[in-house]
């Protein structure tokens, strides 16, 4: 089996190196030279790869694409968010994998499609989304679906933490926040990368899953406790109900599906300094 990962950041280059260990031809791409090299020192076939895609198209880059999976992980930024653009450069991908021979796509979504639904959220929930995030990432969706359609899986992913990134260093001694008793919805690293690998080895019939650790502690007492174990300042929330109900991602049906069982599924037992 290959498999090619477009974006080899924080999440697709441990997911390259997992899949590499088990016997798999693993692809990744960079927008670097020095990215590129970096990779294949560690045993990835790297590919040199910036978007949007022009039509014709270099070798290089069309060994890239005709793959068994292709994996698109390209977060879109947070800072100066350009949807069109964003949209313009994941589409010019699709074409060109679609047109080189790839044959399924896993696509890398995020739970923030889901807001601002409050209770208990299902893949089979439907979306309403209201950030700027989250509307970007259902177009993608949609437009992805209609071209793959059978052949795409959308993967939405809640809040990601794992080695050297933690949410609590944003909110380590900030003052005066919100929605302290709105649940958290977060997944480890070592989960997402199980489940990716899980359906690349996998033919499953749930054409949209989810992800987020089944325990979701308040806000207010996550990044506390998450603070103290890290020996940094806690956060202090306001005393409102603001999100009080929130929502939290049920994920039981995309574990079920695929055989899973999450290795950070109790989040206060995390220790951010590992």
């Amino acid at each position: 089996m290959k498999v090619s990962i477009c974006g080899c950041g924080w999440l697709g280059l441990p997911l390259a190196l997992s899949l590499k260990s088990q016997a798999i031809e693993v692809w990744g791409s960079k927008t670097t030279l020095a990215g590129v090299n970096i990779l294949q020192q560690q045993g990835i076939h790297g590919c040199l790869l910036t978007l949007p895609l022009i039509e014709n198209i270099n070798t290089q880059v069309e060994q890239f694409l005709a793959t068994d999976v292709l994996v698109i992980a390209i977060p879109p930024g947070r800072k100066n968010l350009n949807s069109q653009a964003h949209i313009k450069n994941v589409m010019s991908l699709s074409a060109a994998a679609q047109k080189a021979g790839c044959k399924r796509v896993i696509f890398i979504s995020t739970t923030s499609v889901y807001d601002p639904l409050q209770g208990e959220v299902f893949e089979t929930t439907p979306v309403c989304p209201s950030s700027a995030s989250g509307q970007l990432h259902y177009q993608l969706e949609q437009q992805l679906r209609q071209q793959w359609q059978h052949n795409l899986t959308v993967l939405r992913l809640s809040g990601l933490f794992g080695p050297l990134r933690h949410p609590v260093t944003f909110l380590s001694g900030r003052q005066q926040l919100s929605a302290g008793k709105q649940p958290v919805n977060l997944v480890h690293l070592d989960d997402c990368i199980q489940v990716i690998s899980a359906i690349i080895q996998q033919e499953t019939s749930m054409l949209i899953m989810h992800l987020a650790a089944s325990t979701h502690p308040s806000r207010e007492q996550y990044y506390t406790a998450m603070a103290l174990k890290s020996q940094l300042p806690p956060p202090h929330f306001n005393d409102d109900n603001d999100g009080v109900n929130g929502k939290k991602i049920n994920s039981n049906q995309t574990l079920k599906s695929l055989g899973v069982i999450m290795k950070h599924d109790d989040l206060l037992q995390y220790d951010p300094q590992i």
